[in-house]
C-alpha cells in the first residue's frame, strides 16, 4: 500500500484561503489540506465531524477507509 501511495506522491504547495468551519476545529485541517491539494477524497474514521462542514466543497468526498479501498479498487 504505501508503495502505491509513494508512486502517486505529489508535492504540492499549500496555502489556506478557505475555512471550511467544522463543529470540531482541530479537523479543519484535514478539509483545507485536501482543498489545497486538489485531493478528491480525505480518508478517515471521523466522518460525521467532517460531514458537517458549514462550507461544502464539489468533488471532494469523505469516505471511510473500507469505503476509500472499495472505491479505488473497482
Amino acid at each position: 500500500m504505501l508503495d502505491i501511495f509513494i508512486a502517486r506522491y505529489e508535492r504540492t504547495r499549500v496555502s489556506f484561503a478557505r475555512r471550511p468551519s467544522l463543529a470540531d476545529e482541530a479537523n479543519n485541517h484535514l478539509i483545507e489540506l485536501a482543498v489545497a491539494g486538489a485531493a478528491g477524497f480525505v480518508v478517515s474514521r471521523n466522518l460525521r465531524d467532517l460531514a458537517r462542514s458549514e462550507l461544502k466543497f464539489p468533488g471532494l468526498r469523505c469516505l471511510g477507509p473500507a469505503a476509500f479501498l472499495k472505491e479505488i479498487s473497482v
